[in-house]
């Protein structure tokens, strides 16, 4: 302590997480001065501090500064109470280092700010393309925002935008054909996730859930986003009394720029618009009303002219020549009302009443023709003709029909509470009730025709053609779907941060009559924390300081009742019977925070393993689903994720991932019911890495390098028969970069221009989409040549593009 410096005031307030949950152990310090205070169990600090100078105070936790604050100078026995102050960590997953240790309502949720990724290149557009770079997460797909999770596939989770689950959409079956996905990514405030072992208090999903939070603004604000694939605006604010929070948006994305880069080529008229809005109303300190509403509509029309498609080797390289006629329109609208009153009787209780309104009308119609030749590369890198066809030798004929509509109507009314017994306890409850209705009509066929010889035939005598992929159904059917769930949450031990959650869910469903019983359980444990807290109440040396280490568990039964396609058989015949297909889950983890080059890490592994019986068995083809209508599926999946994430520049979070899988079925009734093959889901190894940088001294130029290595999906000839599915689709590479600038910030700038002075920030961005050019394979198209053997012709997705986008804050 430096003589003559009286500490003769006092500063004090409370530190909550982005949650307003209050956290402890964050050391307040105030620069040039030795004496320091620690947060309590309850957030709370005051410190005394020299009057008569400007101050600033530190916020540090494990050594780290996680917010500066600097406070004009006191007078003697002047008491400056601090406003909210909220601090999230700065690894881009928020509340990573920054935690309310003493919390019972973490689980086994991992929690990410997505604006710290707001200028991170994505092609989907959605807020998928963050959630794809959790550990565990799986995509092959740039234009699809779908995505597997530890072997699942696309129907195993999860979503719920401020508690009301959304679904995805049932009639696509290309990535292309997607538009932007519910969520806004402008609108959201938090996001929770866990790729498996979660609580019971989310639904009944085999994979993953996602959990959506809008933002309640506290002030005005605007922002536009005007890029190559489409715009964006999003308005917010707040009534002068504060009452009154709202936040609304609207999107119109084209992927035309992006789809003329495919190998069939033709007229694409994607078009995509939504607008959404979320209202919320406090009538008095314990009663807020709140409303979601939401309107979407996706038009995909193609018109198909040709495609050349080159494969094979440097010794045997092939082309695929095709013209088509005929064309392919994709309709779906969404629309979702949702209406939320949450009662808080008092501090100990916190009740929702949730209703909401889905509805989804799809159709699908197209009529393609394609005659196709198959033709011998000249591969001789000498000769004249090096790159040219020289001889065909196979020729064809098909046609792709389909008259499909799906429309759906999902009306569920829901009450949630939570109690909190004592600083302890706290129980979970809730009840819901669902009912939903469902009309489909389905017609498909595919007709093949190699060489003027149509395939294949039944073995009649007057030959009767036989379709390939006939599908016809006709069904209009009503279900009510009734669950419950009961968790409680303890805190064990509060010195070791020690939690437990304990739930059980039931889910009743009146079309099969199944009753599913779900326990499910999670457990956290910081060995280091006791530790850690004498250190920082000590005022010891930081030095002393051990690193944040949570040890981590969880298992339970997980259940998915069938929603539309399960109910299928491949031929379209509705499958009364059908059950749900069942799972059980084992996680283990830990979760480290250390420095390392005085900057924050955090190193994540977890080991899982999932047991799954009564499994509906399915292929995937692109992004289309089949299931073949019948629970007679086993299966496993087991796998390890890793995840290492910090901040290599201030403020940019940036890491890597590493995930080994392997997922395999038997089917009972099987042509080989004795073994195990791998799940069309089965992608052994995937490597991400999501980098961010900025010029020394210049922090409004940045740079966001998004690199993935995915391991190649199982694959096999057309048809059911999964046993032949022995092959892989080639490796998925991909690197995708961004440049973008802050031309304007009117927090740092001031300017006497009456057009600027309306704006707080103009960003400018340029990314290139596959900067290396790969050719990534999604599908394959099977041919036949005049021998009758079969070729596997690649599908390839996107080459490399620019995009240039603007945003614009006022």
């Amino acid at each position: 302590m430096v003589h003559g410096q009286k500490r003769d005031a006092l500063i004090k307030g409370k530190i909550t997480d982005s949650s307003g949950a209050p956290v402890k152990d964050i050391r307040i310090k105030v620069v040039g001065q030795n004496e320091s205070a620690i947060s309590g169990d309850d957030g709370q600090f005051s410190l005394k501090v020299q009057s008569g100078k400007t101050l600033t105070v530190d916020f540090l936790y494990l050594n780290l500064s996680q917010k500066e604050v600097q406070i004009p100078a006191l007078e003697a026995k002047q008491v400056f109470e601090f406003p909210a102050i909220i601090l999230s960590a700065k690894l881009g997953f928020s509340d990573v280092i920054i935690t309310d240790s003493s919390s019972k309502k973490q689980g086994a949720m991992q929690h990410l700010n997505p604006h710290n990724f707001d200028y991170v290149p994505n092609v989907s557009g959605g807020i998928e393309g963050i959630v794809k770079n959790f550990a565990g997460v799986s995509s092959n797909n740039e234009l699809s925002s779908q995505y597997s999770v530890r072997g699942g596939n696309y129907d195993e989770n999860l979503v719920y935008i401020n508690d009301i689950e959304v679904y995805r959409p049932q009639l696509v079956r290309a990535g292309q054909e997607e538009g932007l996905s519910i969520a806004n990514t402008d609108m959201v405030q938090s996001l929770d996730f866990s790729a498996g072992g979660f609580e019971a208090r989310y639904g009944d999903k085999l994979s993953s859930v996602l959990d959506i939070h809008y933002k309640q603004p506290d002030s005005f604000a605007l922002k536009t986003n005007l890029n190559l694939l489409g715009a964006s605006g999003e308005v917010e604010g707040t009534s002068k009394d504060h009452r009154l929070q709202y936040i609304a948006g609207v999107r119109y994305r084209n992927s035309e720029y992006l789809l003329s880069t495919l190998d069939v080529q033709g007229e694409y008229q994607p078009s995509f618009i939504d607008a959404q809005a979320y209202l919320t109303y406090h009538v008095s300190d314990k009663l807020s009303v709140s409303y979601l509403t939401y309107y979407g509509n996706n038009t995909y029309l193609s018109i198909p002219q040709s495609q050349t498609t080159q494969f094979g080797t440097a010794t045997n390289a092939v082309q695929l020549v095709v013209a088509f006629e005929g064309k392919q329109l994709l309709e779906y609208s969404t629309f979702v009302n949702g209406l939320t009153f949450d009662y808080k009787p008092d501090k100990n209780d916190d009740v929702k009443f949730i209703n909401s309104f889905y509805t989804s009308a799809e159709s699908e119609d197209y009529d393609i023709i394609g005659a196709y030749q198959l033709q011998q590369l000249d591969a001789n890198l000498g000769d004249a003709n090096f790159g040219k066809a020289i001889n065909t030798f196979g020729y064809g004929e098909f046609l792709y029909h389909a008259r499909d509509s799906f429309y759906t109507e999902i009306f569920s009314s829901e009450v949630k509470g939570t109690h909190t017994f004592s600083p302890t306890f706290d129980l979970l409850w809730g009840l819901k009730y669902q009912h939903e209705h469902i009309y489909s009509a389905l017609n498909e066929y595919t007709y093949i025709d190699s060489v003027d010889y149509s395939v294949p035939q039944t073995g009649s005598p007057r030959k009767t053609i036989a379709l390939p992929d006939y599908v016809y159904s006709r069904v209009d059917a009503d279900w009510n779907r009734y669950s419950a769930y009961a968790q409680g949450n303890f805190l064990l031990d509060k010195d070791y941060n020690s939690n437990l959650y304990l739930g059980v869910r039931s889910n009743y469903w009146d079309f099969n009559h199944e009753m599913l019983i779900s326990p499910r359980a999670q457990f956290s444990y910081e060995p280091n924390a006791p530790h850690n807290h004498r250190v920082l109440a000590g005022g010891y040396d930081d030095s002393l300081l051990k690193k944040r280490l949570i040890l981590k568990a969880s298992a339970g039964i997980y259940s998915q009742p069938p929603f539309f396609k399960e109910l299928f058989a491949p031929d379209g015949s509705l499958v009364p019977g059908i059950r749900a297909q069942k799972s059980s889950h084992v996680v283990l983890g830990q979760d480290l925070t250390f420095n390392m080059w005085n900057r924050p890490f955090r190193f994540t592994t977890d080991l899982y393993y999932k047991y799954m019986w009564d499994l509906i068995p399915y292929t995937i083809d692109d992004v289309h689903i089949i299931y073949l209508g019948n629970n007679n599926a086993t299966g496993y999946a087991g796998g390890m994720d890793f995840q290492l994430h910090g901040n290599l520049v201030n403020e940019e979070p940036s890491w890597i991932s590493l995930s080994i899988l392997k997922t395999a079925e038997k089917i009972n009734d099987g042509p080989d019911y004795a073994s195990f093959i791998p799940m069309p889901t089965d992608g052994r190894v995937r490597f991400s890495m999501f980098f961010q940088d900025y010029l020394p001294n210049h922090p409004s130029y940045k740079v966001h390098l998004n690199f993935v290595f995915a391991t190649g999906l199982p694959f096999g000839p057309p048809g059911l028969d999964l046993y032949k599915d022995t092959l892989r689709l080639p490796p998925y590479v991909r690197v995708d970069i961004g440049f973008s600038r802050m031309f304007w910030d009117a927090s740092k700038h001031h300017t006497d221009s009456k057009i600027l002075s309306h704006f707080k920030s103009i960003w400018v961005s340029l990314e290139v989409f596959n900067l290396l050019n790969i050719n990534n394979t999604v599908s394959y198209l099977w041919v036949q040549d005049i021998d009758g053997n079969q070729w596997a012709v690649p599908s390839y997705l996107t080459t490399r593009r620019l995009n240039l986008a603007v945003e614009m804050k006022f």
